[in-house]
């Protein structure tokens, strides 16, 4: 992920964000990614393009302000373009990581 840099943070922010929803028991906010990113002094367009690249490949999540589950657009998780504070804007829902099911 060119993102990133030479030295991927995608690994720590996927354990991040889990441990995050594991501690809070509820779906992430916004408010939740900005605290996380001021905790480790990362940008919270990083963490919030994991979190896209995370919902495209199937393992978390993105529900609209309804409640509804969301697509959302490859666009913004293409060719390592910082999302704008527009983007982030948009971004009203919350996030929950996929729960297999056992069995």
């Amino acid at each position: 992920m060119l993102r990133h840099g030479p030295l991927s943070l995608k690994p720590f922010l996927i354990s991040l964000l889990h441990e995050t929803y594991d501690d809070k028991q509820a779906n992430l906010q916004m408010t939740d990614l900005k605290a996380l990113a001021a905790e480790y002094s990362m940008r919270l367009d990083d963490v919030v393009s994991t979190l896209i690249d995370l919902a495209n490949e199937g393992g978390w999540h993105y529900q609209n302000e309804h409640g509804e589950s969301t697509t959302l657009s490859e666009e913004l998780s293409e060719g390592g373009v910082r999302l704008s504070d527009s983007d982030l804007n948009k971004m009203t829902g919350s996030w929950s990581p996929v729960i297999a099911e056992e069995g």
